[in-house]
């Protein structure tokens, strides 16, 4: 597996190996794969990441699939960094901590209301890190992701489509949440 030239990152080698694993549409084969290309040094360039950012973590499009099945994303999360419950906009979607730890806690969608309300539960909470993998696959799609430590942490990410937008949800009452479709973007 080259992952490399000269010693600066090889993102078009690490799509084509995300590609493989993708084909037929087996996500099943993603979370070995990202954790190979870790082991392998594939994510150790810093030029796969944004600079870490004082109001929310950042993000850099690493690799776009030329047949829009699927992109790759550096994250780079400053302490205490976490982005909201929220969805994957339908799609899978993998996750690989590369440094530091990352704090999970997933959620499972039990109810709509008809005034666009939603309501979860807590499935459950875990620290990753380094090296770990964690895989969402719809409908178990929501979770609340971010960095529980003192120091930067970076991830990378897998989605099954561009991933240019998706639902965050900020409690309401009652137990309900309230959803809002957020664009994203890239900081680099």
């Amino acid at each position: 597996m080259t992952v490399r030239t000269s010693g600066r990152a090889d993102a078009a080698s690490i799509g084509r190996t995300i590609y493989r694993a993708v084909a037929d549409d087996r996500v099943t084969a993603l979370a070995p794969t990202l954790a190979k290309l870790h082991e392998a040094g594939a994510f150790g360039f810093p030029e796969l990441y944004a600079s870490a950012r004082a109001d929310r973590y950042s993000r850099r499009l690493i690799w776009r699939d030329p047949e829009y099945r699927f992109v790759v994303v550096g994250m780079t999360w400053g302490p205490g960094q976490f982005a909201p419950l929220h969805d994957h906009a339908g799609s899978w979607g993998a996750e690989i901590v590369v440094e530091g730890s990352m704090k999970q806690t997933a959620f499972r969608l039990v109810d709509r209301d008809p005034e666009g309300r939603f309501r979860f539960i807590r499935e459950g909470e875990e620290i990753a890190h380094a090296g770990e993998v964690s895989v969402v696959l719809p409908p178990l799609e929501y979770h609340i992701f971010g960095n529980p430590t003192s120091e930067v942490s970076r991830t990378v990410h897998v989605y099954g489509c561009a991933f240019d937008r998706c639902q965050t949800f900020t409690h309401d009452a009652d137990g309900w949440w309230r959803s809002q479709t957020v664009e994203l973007s890239y900081d680099a």
